[in-house]
Order: C-alpha cells, then structure tokens, then sequence
C-alpha cells in the first residue's frame, strides 16, 4: 500500500467518476485505474462499486476511506511539522473568524503577527463558531477565533476576551427609556440575533431556557450591521455583545444592559497534540498581544496560559515589534 494510491481513493470517493479524479490528482485516467486496481488485489476487495453512469463506494471502501482520510490528515501534519523546523518563519497558517472579530482587535492581532513574520503564508476563513470548529476538526483550518466552548478532547480553548451581552432597541422602543432591562420583561418582544451557527445564538437561548420562555426569533442574520440595520428600522429587537452594540455609538439605537448578565468569551481553539512550529508560534505572540492590550469599558482581554494538553509552550521567537 502506497500513500499515492491512498490519494487516489480518496479522489474518486470525492467525485464518484475516474476522470475528475485523474484531473484532481494530476494523473491520467488508465494510471488512477490501475493503481487503485492494485490495491483493491492487495487489500482482496473491491473498493468501488462501477456503473456505467457512476462510482460509489462499497461497504468495504467506505470503511477504509475514513482510516484514508485520517492516514494522508497525518501526514500532511507530519510534513508541515518537519518543513517548520527548517524553518518555522516561513510555514503555512490557516486561521478561521467569527464575522465580530473585528470588533475586539483581532485585525490587529494577525496584522502585527504579519509585520513580524511576513514569509509565512497566512490565509483567514470567516465563519459562524459551530462551522469553524468543524473544519478544525476536519483539518481544513489550524486554529480558530471563536466564541464557543466545544467538548472535544482534541481540542484546546485558550480564553482571550471575555464580554457580556446587551439589549439593542431603536430609540422609539417602549423599553428605550430604561436604562437596563431583565431577561423576563423580553418574553414577548421580537427578536433578531445571529445564526443557529453562532455561539451568540446558543448563549442567548440557554439564558432565555433558563428564564424558563423560548424567545420570539423572527429573523437570523449574521451580519452586524444589517441586524443593527434592522432595529434601527424598528423590526425588532437584537441580544448583541456589548463589544459590538457599543460601536454603534447610539445613532438611531439603546443600548440597555441585561440582567442577569449573560457573559461571553472569545476563544483561540486550537488542537491539542501535535502542533506544527508555526502555529505554536503564533499562540505565543497571541499571548504577547494579549498582554499589551487595553482593556475597555465592555470588554476585557485575559492573561493567556501557555499550557496545552499539559505541556507548557517554551519562547522561541524574540519579542514582537509593533
């Protein structure tokens, strides 16, 4: 069994046809055949079930393709760990976002992080939180920016803002004048919050769940600014995060703090074992960054704490400039 033919499998179990496949892993369309016809002889059985109009997986390959999968996710692993000791300057990196990160300095973070290491090639996936620690999981990004703990025993959290959710109304709202305002007096107001996706979303429903009513949703957005956009227009009301709402700097809104508090944390997730130098490196200058900032009147920044899965990261890099 060769890694080439693993590939292979892998191709044709994702396009169900022999020619794209070849395309994809740049071979012809006999070679791919043949390969996989070896190692269906090797392996004594039949990977694919062929028609004349399609490919599909047997029983018997639809098993081995996820040992596959998990097989070629290790070794590019392996090979990113080995071409970062060459040279960790120089690696690959990629970093997922919730739509809001901009709004509590991230921008900042991966600007100064690309100042100081400007050879590594760094490419940024904006996501909702359930969607980005799925392709963490799945290997597609190395680290995310989100705002949801998650209970895989593969992953790590490392807390770096922490916040708190607020009412968002228009000015000519009943609740307006107040200048805060309880989750029950809310059970028959109309709200516009973030996707299922988000963390907010989650958060929001548990508080409501425990306030024992299910919260009126008539729209889910995952733009800010159009659900902003929204209460302004008098729809309906919005549960952001103070960090965000406050940036709106009250034109045409209220902002009325909620009680009880319904607190939030942004995470740096990551997984927890085999971390390639490059991104260990960027947890580390993540934590120097941390401790340079500022703390606001709605957000605060948290020490970082080098430790995953035990072991404590060791400085590698000299300080950052800024």
């Amino acid at each position: 069994m060769e890694m080439h033919q693993l590939e292979y499998v892998l191709a044709v179990a994702k396009y169900h046809n022999f020619t794209r496949a070849a395309e994809e892993v740049k071979t012809s369309q006999s070679s791919l055949s043949q390969q996989i016809s070896k190692l269906e002889d090797e392996l004594g059985a039949s990977l694919f079930v062929r028609t004349t109009r399609s490919v599909e997986l047997s029983p018997a390959g639809a098993e081995f393709v996820i040992h596959a999968e998990r097989i070629m996710a290790e070794v590019v692993d392996a090979r990113r760990c080995v071409y970062g000791y060459v040279s960790f300057e120089k690696g690959d990196l990629r970093v997922g976002i919730i739509p809001i990160a901009g709004h509590y300095r991230i921008p900042n973070l991966i600007s100064s992080f690309k100042k100081n290491f400007p050879m590594v090639q760094l490419s940024l996936w904006e996501r909702q939180c359930c969607e980005l620690l799925d392709m963490l999981n799945n290997y597609d990004i190395d680290a995310a920016f989100v705002h949801q703990l998650c209970d895989n025993n593969h992953m790590h959290c490392i807390p770096l803002v922490t916040d708190y959710m607020v009412i968002l109304t228009n000015k000519s709202h009943p609740l307006a004048s107040k200048k805060t305002v309880s989750l029950e007096e809310l059970q028959d107001e109309d709200f516009i919050i973030p996707p299922p996706t988000s963390g907010y979303n989650h958060d929001f429903q548990e508080a409501c769940h425990k306030a024992n009513f299910k919260p009126r949703i008539i729209l889910t957005c995952s733009s800010v600014k159009t659900i902003i956009g929204l209460v302004r227009e008098g729809i309906g009301i919005a549960a952001l995060p103070s960090g965000v709402s406050f940036m709106d700097w009250g034109f045409g809104t209220k902002n009325l703090i909620l009680t009880p508090k319904i607190n939030s944390t942004i995470y740096l997730v990551t997984k927890n074992k085999d971390l390639f130098p490059t991104l260990r490196e960027f947890i580390r200058f993540t934590a120097r960054w941390s401790k340079k900032q500022t703390n606001t009147d709605h957000f605060k920044f948290i020490p970082v704490k080098l430790t995953i899965a035990g072991r404590k990261l060791k400085p590698q890099a000299a300080e950052m400039n800024e």
